[in-house]
């Protein structure tokens, strides 16, 4: 008789249009201690005409549970999640939550479910998350990275939401034990069957923000986040091979403006869910808890949602929680502004072919200089030879907001010559 029965774990896997799902698959049940246990919930978002995710091998095999859906019914990556939660998961004591491109280390299973209960037994009620290290599904195993990685904050965006990404972990080799998290991810996410359960994915949530929301609700639910200390799984990033075949990309070829629509609708509902803003909605069922409030996470993880605000040790990356400050005061004048910026330099800006760099300087309304950063290298030279905008996110910390943001090239025999400037409010 067996006395002995394993926890199951559910391998939540939302796939649209997904080169890697068989290949996900595949390495989980190879790579697992005990591949019995594993439950693959899927929602596959699929074309007929691609056949590269056909997962018909796998449909007689008890261990998995298929949810098909035509890619154009699709509504979003939350939408997608909220359907393997609530109609696939059942009984699996844990869930690990993930994206459908992935590869793991051997014997995952057991480090997940061993770090969790560890974690158990100092008092926490611990969820293992963060942003995975990147494989290279075309290069693999050569191009894989050999070091865990840490979510941190890099800014606000103007909506309201945080660009949070990935980083080193200082020092990560000393670590003996999951460190404290001040996020989650949601390509990555390990615990129990009731987390699942209780913290619901928001189908009114198409996309960005998804991290925050579920940040914030497992936080004040009474859920302690912890990054992973050791690689456990990788994670497929920026891949060519789904180049134009996003749920965004095939929305926009059928005229459907719900990419759109929803990220409005979607970073609306979590202004009001942070109560920063009243927009109107309800929240019943996608609120925050009542185990701790949104000020206790702003305090844990040294973030102002109302100022768009961060305290220096959370931008220098220490581990939360911050340090305690009793006196409000001196708490709220804690906090240096986010600041966030599109740069956008075209060539009918700046015509000239004889520049050796160009300025991006943001000033004060006085004229005075709050950052400066010189475009030189590969990026000029794809400038000036093929036209391609100077496009990326700039982002610092700022006592004030700068007022303007100037465009300038430097040429060769000119000195400074053509000058765009743009107001930066």
């Amino acid at each position: 008789m067996n006395f002995y029965k394993l926890p199951k774990i559910l391998i939540h896997l939302p796939a649209y249009r997904e080169p890697e799902l068989v290949p996900t698959i595949k390495d989980a049940l190879k790579q697992a201690t005990h591949p019995e246990r594993l439950v693959f919930g899927i929602c596959r978002q699929y074309n007929p005409e691609d056949k590269f995710d056909n997962v018909d091998e796998f449909r007689n095999d008890t261990r998995f549970k298929i949810f098909d859906m035509h890619y154009t019914e699709a509504k979003g990556l939350p939408y997608a999640r909220a359907i393997i939660n609530e109609k696939l998961l059942t009984d699996e004591e844990f869930v690990l939550q993930l994206d459908s491109h992935h590869r793991f280390v051997q014997g995952w299973d057991n480090l997940l479910i061993g770090w969790y209960y560890d974690l158990v037994k100092e008092g926490y009620n611990p969820i293992l998350t963060g942003y995975l290290p990147y494989y290279n599904p075309f290069n693999d195993p050569a191009e894989r990275t050999m070091e865990p990685w840490l979510q941190e904050a890099a800014c606000f965006y103007p909506h309201g939401t945080i660009f949070i990404r990935p980083t080193g972990i200082p020092d990560w080799q000393n670590l003996n034990k999951p460190f404290p998290s001040r996020f989650m991810s949601g390509h990555f996410s390990f615990g129990p069957n009731k987390w699942a359960k209780e913290i619901r994915h928001d189908p009114d949530i198409y996309f960005s923000g998804e991290e925050l929301n579920l940040t914030i609700r497992s936080f004040t639910h009474g859920y302690d986040l912890f990054h992973p200390h050791r690689l456990v799984i990788w994670h497929a990033t920026m891949r060519e091979e789904r180049a134009n075949m996003l749920i965004w990309d095939d929305q926009s070829r059928r005229g459907d403006d719900m990419w759109w629509r929803q990220q409005d609708i979607g970073r609306s509902k979590i202004r009001q869910l942070l109560r920063t803003e009243d927009n109107g909605f309800d929240l019943t069922g996608y609120d925050i808890g009542n185990v701790r409030t949104i000020r206790d996470y702003e305090k844990y993880a040294g973030i102002h949602f109302k100022k768009k605000a961060f305290q220096k040790y959370t931008k220098d990356r220490f581990f939360p929680p911050n340090p305690i400050i009793e006196d409000e005061k001196e708490w709220e004048d804690s906090f240096m502004k986010s600041f966030y910026y599109l740069v956008n330099i075209t060539r009918d800006e700046l015509p000239a072919d004889d520049y050796k760099a160009i300025l991006v300087a943001f000033d004060d309304e006085n004229g005075n200089g709050i950052d400066t950063k010189y475009i030189q290298g590969s990026q000029l030279d794809m400038f000036l030879k093929n036209g391609t905008p100077i496009h990326y996110e700039e982002m610092f910390m700022v006592e004030k907001d700068p007022t303007r943001v100037v465009y300038w090239g430097l040429s060769e025999t000119r000195g400074w010559a053509e000058r765009v400037e743009r107001s930066a409010i």
